[in-house]
């Protein structure tokens, strides 16, 4: 039985791993002005980047519709016998109930197809899509893929230094860290994913102690199974820090990867995160 992977874009899976592990990514909409784009598709990360600090006009963004899955879905039914399609937080977007929706307009169909909510988000999210589509590559069936999804799910982390909360604020994501707001202007705030929503972890004095906060953050959450280190704007600083964290990740695969325009949209410029799978308990 041939098994579909389906993930929806907030992974920020660079595109050569999506194609490597055969993960389809499904974007959302990114809306300015008049103008809808999809996400990493018809406008870069970098390109959303450039605009945000000067739009006059707050970007917003969108799940995909159930039509668009339904499309894949069908799409890949042609080729496969089933689909397991793992997803963000549903706390965080309608992505999650657009696929379920898609799948209950789809109707009785000789295609399974199992939806998972990870209630996580960026590279957490997308290291979930890869290590199941490694596990059907290596024959595991939609059942076994599943409960991995949903126990990779619960040992993923997703940790987040953002150099402003201007945009989670407006952006209407600031969840259960509504209390960091009103800090001094210079603290940098570090922000988790807690049970699908966004939660305060704790307050940088400056940029350089986040830093050093975000790498003892590593090696107080390991043993790891995997890591990316995640930015928006400053590549050269998440390379440093993916140099420095590396000796963690017990596979030597550590990955820098950009957080894209969704994503993007709600952090802002100047983020710097950790993506990670904590190894299971011994």
């Amino acid at each position: 039985m041939s098994i579909a992977v389906v993930t929806d874009s907030t992974s920020d899976l660079p595109p050569d791993l999506a194609k490597k592990h055969n993960i389809n990514v499904v974007p959302l909409n990114v809306h300015i002005e008049d103008q809808t784009f999809l996400d990493g598709i018809t406008i870069s990360a970098d390109e959303m980047y450039e605009q945000l600090p000067d739009s006059k006009v707050t970007p917003t963004t969108s799940a995909p519709s159930a039509g668009t899955f339904m499309e894949l879905y069908k799409k890949l039914a042609e080729t496969h016998d089933e689909i397991i399609s793992i997803h963000l937080s549903s706390k965080l977007s309608l992505t999650h109930n657009s696929a379920v929706n898609a799948v209950s307009e789809m109707g009785s169909t000789s295609t399974r197809i199992e939806i998972v909510d990870t209630q996580l988000a960026s590279m957490s999210l997308g290291w979930v899509s890869i290590q199941v589509a490694n596990a059907v590559a290596a024959g595991s069936t939609l059942d076994e893929a599943v409960e991995l999804a949903k126990d990779l799910s619960k040992r993923g982390v997703f940790l987040g230094m953002v150099d402003t909360l201007e945009y989670l604020v407006r952006g209407g994501r600031i969840g259960k860290a509504q209390g960091f707001v009103g800090s001094i202007l210079r603290v940098k705030p570090i922000l988790t994913i807690h049970e699908g929503e966004a939660h305060p972890l704790e307050r940088a004095r400056s940029r350089t102690k986040g830093i050093a906060r975000l790498k003892s953050l590593v090696q107080e959450h390991a043993p790891l199974e995997k890591l990316a280190v995640l930015y928006t704007t400053d590549l050269s600083d998440a390379q440093a820090i993916a140099k420095e964290v590396s000796k963690f990740d017990p596979d030597g695969d550590t990955i820098v990867a950009q957080l894209g325009p969704v994503v993007g949209n709600y952090v802002g410029p100047g983020t710097l995160g950790l993506a990670m799978i904590k190894a299971k308990p011994s």
